[in-house]
């Protein structure tokens, strides 16, 4: 037996994310506007800075 589980079935995407190296801010938010220009349906985008650590640059 098969049954549908706990969840509502839905056929939109709900979310979605880019990993992006820029130069500055000003470079993401000018590609957030050409996502935005080639994604017309609405929605919004958020920047956020991402660090990568490297446990071997730190110092004691």
């Amino acid at each position: 037996v098969v049954i549908d589980g706990p969840f509502a079935e839905t056929k939109e995407q709900f979310l979605g994310f880019y990993t992006l190296e820029c130069a500055d801010l000003d470079e993401a938010v000018e590609f957030a506007r050409e996502l935005s220009e080639v994604n017309p349906s609405g929605g919004s985008y958020e920047i956020r800075p991402v660090s990568v650590f490297n446990p071997t640059t730190v110092s004691a």
